[in-house]
């Protein structure tokens, strides 16, 4: 009964996009696979790391994003852009090292970048961010030694939602600021992993009116969903999906709300725009942080880029 009370938990929270800003006890067992172990967070000998680059300035803080480069790559590698997670209002780069380091022993240049969180600015700052990261690597692309055209972008959770948004608008004003005008913010690929492309979702509002003040949307955009329904369509990927939208994939864990993909996939088949979704078995919210399903969200966004990035 424990064990199916906090799957029940975990997925009307989740569903609502990070609604409160607490998570549930854990049941007093877990299986075994569900057990944590360590990943690499130093890069091996065959990866180059270059921390700490700044790549825009805001009033509020300076943006900074980490390489990782295959040493013996070559020239023009495909290139990803990574988005942490934390509900848009907590986290940071260092948490999707890992990711960051198994990406790249793919063969990929992985910018693993930060973006001002709802604490520092709210909504629209932290997908200005992205599309600006976007721009700055491709701008760099001889400097990090990618291929221009080919730069795809894999978020997790609310970084899932925000690369939703980086596949959705990279030419919408309001997302975009006055630094690197002149290079395109789009990405040819993307991941959204375990985050929400619909913020009006019937369940996902269900959530946000129990949590009121305490959701984690709240924080970010600065006003509840029935003081501005039209806010958080506004701030829905799937109000900005069109037929030039990149190919789309989505990765979640069976534990962990699939059902929250259905209208982001529905819209983008309706629009002609390659699109599938990978569930990964006996897997909940942040699975990809813990193994066995690291390696397995690495292989499957490695072959969607491998497919997409062209």
């Amino acid at each position: 009964m424990l064990r199916t009370t906090f799957l029940t938990f975990v997925i009307v929270a989740f569903t609502a996009g990070f609604v409160v800003a607490q998570n549930p006890k854990p049941p007093a067992k877990k299986p075994a696979a569900a057990k944590r172990e360590p990943l690499p967070s130093t890069p091996p000998d065959t990866i180059q790391a270059e921390l700490d680059i700044t790549y825009g300035k805001t009033p509020e803080q300076e943006l900074k994003l980490d390489i990782y480069r295959p040493k013996a790559g070559g020239d023009k590698l495909p290139a990803c852009l990574l988005v942490h997670g934390g509900g848009w209002v907590k986290g940071d780069k260092e948490r999707f090292r890992p990711l960051a380091i198994s990406l790249a022993e793919k063969g990929y240049v992985v910018a693993n970048i930060e973006y001002r969180l709802g604490p520092v600015a709210k909504y629209p700052a932290a997908v200005q961010d992205c599309n600006l990261a976007v721009r700055f690597v491709r701008a760099n692309a001889s400097r990090f030694g990618i291929d221009p055209n080919r730069i795809g972008a894999w978020g997790g959770s609310a970084g899932g939602h925000l690369v939703g948004m980086m596949a959705a608008a990279p030419t919408h004003e309001k997302y975009l600021t006055g630094d690197l005008r002149d290079v395109s913010a789009a990405v040819q690929a993307s991941c959204v992993m375990a985050g929400p492309t619909d913020l009006t979702m019937e369940k996902f509002v269900e959530a946000l009116r129990r949590a009121k003040e305490k959701s984690y949307a709240f924080q970010w955009l600065g006003k509840l969903y029935d003081d501005a329904p039209e806010l958080y369509r506004e701030a829905s990927p799937i109000t900005h999906f069109s037929k030039s939208t990149g190919p789309v994939l989505f990765l979640t864990g069976d534990l962990d709300n699939p059902e929250r993909d259905a209208p982001g996939m529905a819209k983008l088949k309706e629009l002609g725009v390659p699109t599938k979704q990978v569930i990964l078995k006996d897997a909940r919210h942040g699975c990809w942080m813990q193994k066995p399903w690291h390696a397995q969200c690495v292989d499957a966004v490695d072959a969607w880029f491998k497919e997409h990035l062209k």
